[in-house]
């Protein structure tokens, strides 16, 4: 009987012992499971963070691209004014020339009119009594 009660004592201990392993390995789970938690908190955090800053940032260059468009619009109207301008003054620059040309030929043309003109003056003052011979 005393041997019984031996060989129960060893087993209570060994019971007791794995029990208390139980408890040190559930605490060391328990530090384990609480710091996990901690880090997914803070990964929670951080990606809830870097939402904010993907949303700021998607606005931005919303913003960005708005701008960009207008003065990608505004540009292409500037270039539209200026190609207007432009063929009006080819326009304004070869009318003038067809004027110029145009007068430059009557000029010519008054010229030789005013110098056929001269030499018959001059043909009729010769012929005139008392014009020197």
């Amino acid at each position: 009987m005393l041997e019984d009660l031996d060989a129960l004592s060893r087993r209570i201990q060994t019971v007791v012992q794995f029990a208390q392993n139980l408890q040190a390995e559930r605490r060391a789970l328990q530090a384990r499971i609480q710091q996990l938690e901690q880090e997914c908190q803070a990964l929670k955090s951080q990606q809830a963070h870097e939402h904010d800053e993907f949303a700021r940032m998607s606005e931005r260059m919303a913003r960005h691209d708005q701008e960009l468009q207008a003065v990608r619009d505004e540009t292409a109207q500037a270039h539209q004014s200026l190609e207007t301008q432009l063929r009006d003054h080819q326009a304004r620059s070869e009318s003038l020339q067809q004027r110029l040309t145009t007068a430059q030929a009557d000029y010519d043309r008054l010229r030789a009119v005013a110098s056929g003109a001269q030499q018959q003056i001059e043909l009729i003052l010769e012929r005139l009594p008392g014009a020197e011979a």
